[in-house]
C-alpha cells in the first residue's frame, strides 16, 4: 500500500508522537509510507519518505493546528491508497484519536447554567471557536472513513460529543517493546543507578512516571506516601510538571527526604531497572504507555481503573493493582502496603510481564492495517 501518515512531529517524545512512530516506522517495512510533517526525528534503518509542511510559528498553538490541516490537505494527492492522521484535519482515510474531544469542556458539566456559561466562553475565544470547529469536520460521519480510539475510555468520550456509530470505530490500544530491556539490563543497571542515586540496595522504590504531575495523581500519590512506613522505601519521580510546587508538598508532608525528583528521563528503561513499584494514579489518561514498559520490565504496577485510565482495560486485578479511586491517599497508601510483601510482588511483576509481552508495537500494527483493509473495502464499494 501507498500510505500517507500525517503528524505535526514525528519524535519519540510525546505519547501520540510515540505511537505514531512506533507503527509508522513498522508500517514502513512492507509498504511505501510517506509522513507529512513539520518536524521529524529519526534513525530507524526504515525507509520513510518525509515531507515537509510549513510551520511559520509554534503559538499560538491552534492557528498553527489550523494550517497544517490546511497545508497538509494541499499536499496530498489521489495516489494515496491510504490518508491516516494522528492530527485534527479535515482531509483523511484513517484517523486515530488519542486525546478526549476538546467539546467535552461543554457536555462534561451536567448543570444547563454551567454548560451555558461554559457555550458563552466559547463564543468569545477565537481559539476553543477554532478546535470546535475543526473537531466537528474531523468527528463529521463518512462512510468511506473509519477512526481508531487508542482505548474504549476514548471512543465513548467521542460519541458522548459526536453521533458516530459503533462500525465506525476500532479499538488500537498502544504497545511496548518486548526487549525494552533484558533481565541482564536491569541487574547490571539497578546497583550503578541506585548507588548514583543515593538509594540503598535493600530499599524498596516506587516509581512515577509522567508529565502534567496534577492531571497523573501527583497530589494524592504523595499524600499516600506519607501514609506509609518509610524506613526503607523511596518515591522516585520521572517526567515534567511543577516539581517545585511538589517538592513543597513533600516538604509540607514530612517526607522531602524519601522523594526523589529526576526530571525528565532520556532513558526511561534506566528508571525501570532502580524500580520495585511503578505507580500511576492518573485522574485522566486515554492509553498511557509507562505501564506497560514497567509491567515488561517485570515491576509490579497500580494504575488507576478504567474509568480514569485507558490501558487498564486491559488488566485484571491478578496483573495489576487497579486502584478504585485514585483520589483516595488511603486506598494509594494500602496499595503500596500490599507490595511491601517481597513474595506477592514478584508474582504480580510476573502476570504483569506475560500481559505486557503479548501487547506489541506489532500487534498495534497489525490491527492498525486490518483497518486500513476495511477502510480499502468501504471506498472499492463504489
Amino acid at each position: 500500500m501507498k500510505i500517507a501518515v500525517l503528524i505535526r512531529r514525528f519524535v519519540l517524545t510525546g505519547g501520540a508522537e510515540r505511537y505514531a512512530v512506533e507503527v509508522t516506522r513498522r508500517l514502513a517495512r512492507e509498504n511505501d509510507v510517506s509522513v507529512f510533517a513539520q518536524e521529524w526525528s529519526f534513525e530507524g534503518k526504515e525507509k520513510i519518505n518525509f515531507h515537509r509542511i510549513p510551520r511559520f510559528f509554534i503559538r499560538p498553538n491552534f492557528l498553527n493546528q489550523l494550517l497544517f490541516s490546511f497545508f497538509t490537505r494541499r499536499s496530498l494527492d489521489d495516489s494515496f491508497d491510504i490518508v491516516h492522521t494522528h492530527e485534527r484535519v479535515c482531509q483523511f482515510d484513517v484517523l486515530t484519536v488519542h486525546c478526549p474531544c476538546f467539546r467535552s469542556i461543554v457536555t462534561r458539566h451536567k448543570s444547563p447554567l454551567k454548560r451555558f456559561f461554559v457555550w458563552l466562553s466559547v463564543a468569545l475565544s477565537p481559539r476553543k471557536l477554532a478546535y470546535l470547529w475543526l473537531e466537528k469536520r474531523q468527528f463529521a460521519y463518512n462512510r468511506k472513513r473509519l477512526w481508531i480510539a487508542v482505548s474504549e475510555n476514548v471512543k465513548k468520550n467521542i460519541q458522548t460529543n459526536y453521533p458516530l456509530p459503533d462500525e465506525c470505530f476500532g479499538i488500537v490500544y498502544p504497545g511496548v517493546d518486548s526487549n525494552l530491556t533484558t533481565e541482564k539490563d536491569i541487574a547490571e543497571n539497578r546497583k550503578r543507578l541506585r548507588s548514583k542515586l543515593g538509594i540503598e540496595k535493600d530499599d524498596l522504590v516506587v516509581l512515577f512516571v509522567g508529565t502534567e504531575f496534577k492531571r497523573k495523581g501527583l497530589d494524592a500519590l504523595l499524600k499516600g506516601f506519607a501514609l506509609l512506613p518509610r524506613s526503607n522505601m523511596k518515591l522516585v519521580i520521572a517526567g515534567e510538571g511543577r516539581p517545585d510546587r511538589y517538592m513543597l508538598t513533600a516538604k509540607g508532608l514530612g517526607i522531602e527526604r524519601d522523594v526523589i525528583f529526576l526530571g525528565l528521563v532520556e532513558n526511561i528503561e534506566e528508571a525501570y531497572a532502580i524500580s520495585d513499584v511503578y505507580i500511576l494514579p492518573t485522574l485522566s489518561d486515554p492509553a498511557g504507555m509507562a505501564p506497560l514498559e514497567a509491567m515488561v520490565c517485570g515491576v509490579a504496577t497500580v494504575i488507576s481503573c478504567d474509568k480514569y485510565a485507558g490501558i487498564a482495560e486491559c488488566m485484571r486485578d491478578q496483573e495489576a493493582i487497579i486502584l478504585k479511586d485514585p483520589n483516595d491517599p488511603e486506598e494509594i497508601a494500602g496499595s503500596l502496603r500490599r507490595l511491601m510483601d517481597k513474595d506477592y510482588r514478584r508474582e504480580l511483576g510476573n502476570k504483569g510481564r506475560i500481559l505486557a509481552e503479548k501487547m506489541t508495537w506489532e500487534k498495534t500494527t497489525a490491527d492498525t492495517l486490518s483497518i486500513y483493509h476495511k477502510v480499502l473495502e468501504l471506498k472499492g464499494g463504489d
